[in-house]
């Protein structure tokens, strides 16, 4: 049985409500596989601007999942080291039961039985070094010492320059600024509503999302962080993408990469 936490979701997961948080206990298996799949039905933008998610309590372990273009991005909350997964809903419940996981497992001992014991080829034997006599310690030190000092020098100069994705003349907003930038940016921009138009979600301080609207299927989103500050007079946002800054217009829209962005009401 599972322990579930809905984020800004409805208790069916069928729909988005703003800044909800139902705990569900003792969710069956099947249970909670409807919740996924109502998930995956949510409209994609709706679901973007609103950061919705399902958070999956099993034995000793956490999960994360959101859902993006009828599937389902997984996250391993105690290995946060290892990359989200994108699954389909039956292969996200195959992770959260543990029948994935023994699959694996099952695979790769097979795989050593197969493969037989390894032999480890015998290589030349090599002489045993004398230690260096004492008249050259001294040098081997001194150069050793050397060594240390220019990394030392070099390490310095690399922290005290500007930070890659910090523009030149890039001034970061202060405190008290932030809070009010913050709230005034959250919001949807899209270049346009047909295929190939481009679009940014600003869910949260510090947090959005990039995104190309596609024909058919939903969109796929990137997930990109900011930091919002000045360049002279004009408020811009420093990203972590290969476009790097966003300028924010005075009519409030955004322009990122040549492209305008307008604020959708």
């Amino acid at each position: 049985m599972y322990k579930i936490f809905l984020v800004n979701l409805a208790a069916d997961a069928r729909s988005v409500v703003a800044s909800a948080h139902n705990e569900l206990r003792d969710v069956s298996p099947a249970a909670l596989e409807a919740l996924l799949r109502n998930f995956c039905e949510i409209d994609p933008i709706e679901n973007a601007v609103a950061d919705t998610e399902i958070r999956v309590q099993i034995r000793n372990e956490s999960y994360l999942l959101r859902s993006e273009n009828r599937h389902m991005i997984l996250y391993d909350v105690h290995r946060r080291e290892l990359p989200a997964q994108i699954l389909t809903v039956e292969e996200a419940m195959r992770e959260l039961d543990g029948t994935a996981s023994a699959a694996r497992t099952q695979a790769m001992l097979q795989a050593r039985a197969e493969a037989g014991p390894v032999e480890v080829p015998a290589g030349p034997v090599l002489p045993v070094m004398a230690p260096p006599p004492a008249a050259s310690r001294p040098r081997m030190f001194a150069l050793s010492f050397t060594a240390a000092l220019l990394l030392t020098v070099i390490g310095w100069l690399a922290d005290s320059g500007p930070a890659d994705d910090i523009p030149p003349g890039f001034e970061p907003a202060d405190a008290g600024e932030l809070d009010r930038v913050h709230a005034s940016l959250t919001g949807v921009y899209l270049t346009g509503n047909e295929p190939g138009h481009h679009g940014i979600v600003v869910t949260g301080p510090g947090e959005m999302k990039l995104f190309e609207l596609a024909a058919v299927e939903a969109p796929r989103f990137v997930y990109a962080g900011y930091r919002p500050g000045r360049i002279g007079a004009r408020l811009c946002l420093a990203t972590d993408q290969p476009g790097g800054l966003i300028q924010v217009a005075a009519d409030g829209s955004l322009v990122y990469c040549g492209e305008t962005y307008q604020r959708i009401p």
